[in-house]
């Protein structure tokens, strides 16, 4: 796999004058001394987990700029003292410092915000993380799981010390605060001693979430590859303006892939996508290709898409990726083929759902254009 030297991080020495240590001061949550406070933080208090030093003089949580003023013996590999990794002061860098200086001061800024280092990578030249749903398709209320898994046999992980995970997700679609969960998998590869850290932003209708899951022993893991753990939403149940179909979305938009020399690894993120509805006749939990014996084909196709079903269909429906309901002209062909004209539609990604007298369909379609 390839990997790229983290050259921001040595970026950050020069930026904030670490010779000598005693000049500089401290943000509690700001581990890596750039200027913000988040998931980034968490891999590199997971690297300096266990170490022990000079306490602070009169040392606090709150957000303010703080003097270090005895350097520690131990430093990141990129030059940055220890001494940063210590939120709260008191000379061991613990669980407290993740849960009252990271997370309590989350977000917050301080000067000139300076890059994390962040490298999403491109199908075919680097790892995957994927997003699994356990359910595509739901109705209102509903409760899905959607797995997060990193690496493939294909493209392993070689070493893994802690990622960071930057998402945004459409936030109207889903219920009160407790809403979105993550819980590290029981089965994951990444093994004891870890750390999970998850946080969401719920006040706004486009929201962001971060996620960073850190190794605690100063040991790499890998190579490897595998199911990490898993997000838990809860689907809104009265969805204001909803239409026959409509689409929630969580997206990966950006990965902090570091082993224990805080050298970066590209990984390619994913997007899972579920569909809403009200209609429950088009939730099945069974199988509804063995009720309806439902054929599509071609797929792809760039032209004319047929349909082939044993018994009528009386409802269909083509929805786009954004979860909108497309207008196509359908004819009803001999022998229950159902022909639906899509050389008009942009290409990408569309839902086939369809209803008959025994049961309910959806296939995924890819439309090329021409």
């Amino acid at each position: 796999m390839r990997k790229y030297v983290a050259l921001i991080a040595f970026a950050l020495i020069g930026c904030s004058g670490l010779d000598p240590v005693s000049a500089q001061q401290a943000w509690p949550g700001d581990v890596n001394n750039n200027g913000v406070v988040n998931a980034a933080d968490v891999l590199y208090w997971g690297l300096a987990f266990g170490s022990m030093g000079p306490a602070r003089n009169n040392p606090t949580t709150d957000w303010q700029g703080q003097d270090i003023t005895d350097p520690w013996p131990e430093s990141f590999p990129n030059g940055l003292n220890y001494a940063y990794a210590d939120c709260d002061g008191n000379g061991t860098i613990g669980e407290n410092d993740l849960e009252e200086g990271i997370e309590e001061n989350f977000g917050l800024s301080h000067g000139s915000v300076l890059s994390d280092g962040f490298l999403n990578g491109t199908v075919g030249n680097a790892p995957r993380i994927f997003l699994t749903p356990s359910a595509t398709l739901v109705e209102p209320g509903a409760s899905v799981d959607i797995g997060l898994s990193l690496g493939s046999q294909e493209f392993p992980v070689s070493g893994f010390y802690g990622i960071a995970i930057m998402l945004s997700y459409d936030n109207e679609f889903l219920g009160n605060e407790d809403a979105f969960h993550f819980e590290a998998g029981n089965n994951s590869w990444i093994t004891a001693p870890n750390k999970d850290f998850f946080h969401h932003d719920e006040g706004s209708s486009s929201g962001k979430a971060q996620l960073a899951i850190t190794r605690l022993d100063q040991q790499p893991q890998g190579p490897g590859f595998g199911e990490i753990g898993k997000f838990s939403i809860v689907i809104e149940d009265i969805i204001v303006g909803l239409e026959k179909v409509d689409t929630f979305r969580l997206r990966i938009d950006s990965i902090l892939l570091i082993d224990e020399s805080l050298n970066t690894y590209p990984v390619v993120p994913d997007t899972a996508t579920i569909l809403i509805t009200k209609d429950s006749a088009l939730v099945s939990t069974s199988n509804p290709k063995a009720m309806v014996n439902v054929q599509v084909f071609p797929n792809p196709v760039s032209d004319k898409l047929f349909i082939k079903c044993n018994t009528r269909i009386s409802e269909l429906l083509l929805v786009d990726a954004l979860g909108k309901t497309v207008t196509v002209q359908k004819n009803d062909s001999p022998g229950s083929i159902t022909q639906i004209e899509v050389s008009g539609l942009p290409g990408g990604l569309y839902w086939a759902i369809g209803r008959t007298a025994t049961g309910s369909f959806r296939e995924k379609i890819i439309i090329h254009s021409e």
